[in-house]
């Protein structure tokens, strides 16, 4: 057990550091390890428990101030540390509190969103399905997909599973194995190192199959860290692959990471660029646009996710995901718009704005995929715009569409 006082000062740490630095949660635990010197078992203990607080951060604060703590880091820190740190005990006193509150903030409160967030999602689905989703993206979970190209599924659980990680298969997509402790490290494992197992979620697995035909010339517009690129190339027929991000960083992990997994692919260019106004001197190419977003399909990715969301934010990443789609439509004949999101702002609400605007010169095409659905009604393009819902799959959220590109320049 680590010491209360230690517990406090770090969560006030961690807290700063993810609030005002809007930095990944397992970057900043990571830094906090270190400078701290902590021990393994120290920092074991308090990943999962900094991981809770995190999921429920808004439920938390809002039990805080309600209690006389106030809602700031120092309020919060000190409500959490006369309450042992007890997230389990806080959220049954929220279950008795939130009886009388109506169904979208009980619902906020029970699963730490922020209200508006959920308000949006009212309506798109059923209430005991939202409530099923919202929970979902809290559950922390841990996919691999077992890379073919070099191995046996057989071959890759019995290499985990030597290297004490029990992993389940899952039950239709038997190349996906879900590891049973989804808070176990595989960062140095010997069989990731190996290439044998590729880290990706079943949700952007899944949403990958619906490229699995496309041939000829092939762009990935936001192709970093290029997982996705990785699985395309092992099934699809391409001639030419230009893979594309903005981060130079990032798009030279692009080539060591193919390499790593799927060895010498010819025809790879990849390229330092922005996708928004990058001209390819490509036409009629199948073009996968996994387009940055909010990531609010992917909380348990990350849980920091959640304290930065905002209609301010979304808003903003629309205007760059429809500047992404509108660019790269003229060198395609098909484009794939795919975003990790669980918001119409960045998925229903961008494709209706490309079927408005590109009248006549796109179709939306169908797409009968394992557990890819219709997405949220009442949209122009709803009845072809489609969802993975997170619930559904055990999985992230994801928003997919497919469209047929004529006549763009």
């Amino acid at each position: 057990m680590v010491h209360p006082q230690k517990q406090k000062l770090l969560l006030a740490l961690l807290l700063k550091a993810v609030l005002k630095h809007d930095i990944a949660f397992d970057k900043a635990f990571s830094l906090l390890v270190k400078k701290h010197g902590l021990s393994s078992r120290e920092a074991g203990l308090l990943y999962r428990a900094f991981y809770k607080v995190i999921i429920y951060y808004h439920t938390i604060r809002f039990m805080s101030a309600y209690s006389g703590f106030g809602p700031r880091i120092g309020g919060l820190v000190e409500y959490l540390y006369a309450r042992n740190f007890d997230v389990d005990c806080i959220l049954d006193e929220v279950k008795e509190l939130s009886h009388s509150l109506s169904p979208t903030l009980q619902l906020a409160l029970l699963h730490g969103y922020p209200s508006w967030f959920v308000r949006d999602l009212h309506g798109k689905l059923p209430l005991n399905e939202l409530e099923n989703m919202l929970r979902s993206l809290n559950d922390r979970k841990r996919w691999v997909r077992v890379n073919t190209a070099k191995t046996s599924i057989e071959d890759a659980i019995e290499c985990l599973e030597r290297s004490g990680l029990r992993v389940k298969q899952h039950r239709e997509f038997k190349e996906m194995l879900l590891l049973e402790d989804p808070f176990a490290k595989i960062g140095d494992n010997e069989c990731l190192k190996e290439g044998l197992v590729v880290p990706q979620d079943i949700s952007s697995y899944a949403s990958t199959l619906a490229l699995e035909n496309v041939h000829g010339d092939f762009i990935d517009a936001c192709s970093a860290p290029g997982i996705k690129l990785i699985q395309v190339l092992s099934r699809a027929t391409i001639t030419r692959t230009i893979a594309v991000d903005i981060s130079e960083k990032r798009a030279s992990v692009i080539p060591k990471l193919v390499n790593s997994f799927l060895g010498t692919v010819p025809n790879l260019i990849v390229v330092t660029g922005d996708s928004r106004t990058l001209h390819y001197n490509v036409k009629g190419a199948a073009v996968l646009v996994d387009s940055p977003c909010s990531n609010s399909g992917a909380i348990y990715a990350d849980p920091v996710v959640k304290l930065h969301l905002s209609r301010k934010r979304l808003k903003r990443l629309q205007l760059v995901q429809k500047a992404l789609l509108e660019n790269c439509l003229k060198h395609a004949e098909k484009l794939f718009f795919v975003t990790c999101s669980v918001h119409p702002l960045e998925g229903e609400e961008v494709v209706d704005y490309l079927v408005e605007k590109y009248s006549g010169k796109i179709e939306l095409l169908q797409l009968k995929l394992p557990y890819v659905d219709k997405g949220y009604m009442g949209y122009r393009c709803s009845n072809s715009a489609f969802r993975i819902y997170p619930h559904r799959v055990n999985g992230q959220g994801f928003f997919i569409t497919a469209l047929r590109v004529q006549g763009i320049e």
